[in-house]
C-alpha cells in the first residue's frame, strides 16, 4: 500500500464523521436556544470548523523519505503475514 493510499483512507474516515459532528452541533445549538437566547447566532457561527467544506489537504505532512517508506512497507508486509485473526 502506498503512502498516498493511506492518506486517502484517513481522509475518507474524517469526512465520514463530518455529518455526525454537524448533527451534534445542531443538538447543542438547539439546547442553547431553548435554555437561553442564541443572540442571532447560527450553528455555523458557533461551530465554523465543522462546516468548512475544504477539499484541500487539511494537514501539511512532510514527505516521507524512501528509507522510511521501505521500513513501513516491510512492517505492513510483516503484519499482513502474521495476522492472528486469519
Amino acid at each position: 500500500m502506498q503512502f498516498w493510499h493511506v492518506r486517502r483512507i484517513i481522509r475518507g474516515y474524517r469526512k465520514r464523521d463530518t455529518l455526525k459532528h454537524q448533527l451534534l452541533a445542531e443538538v447543542v445549538y438547539a439546547s442553547i436556544h431553548v435554555m437561553r437566547d442564541s443572540k442571532g447566532k447560527t450553528v455555523q457561527d458557533m461551530f465554523p470548523m465543522l462546516f468548512d467544506d475544504d477539499d484541500d489537504d487539511e494537514y501539511d505532512i512532510m514527505p516521507i523519505s524512501e528509507e522510511d517508506e521501505k521500513h513501513l512497507q516491510e512492517e505492513m508486509a510483516y503484519w499482513n503475514t502474521h495476522n492472528p485473526f486469519t
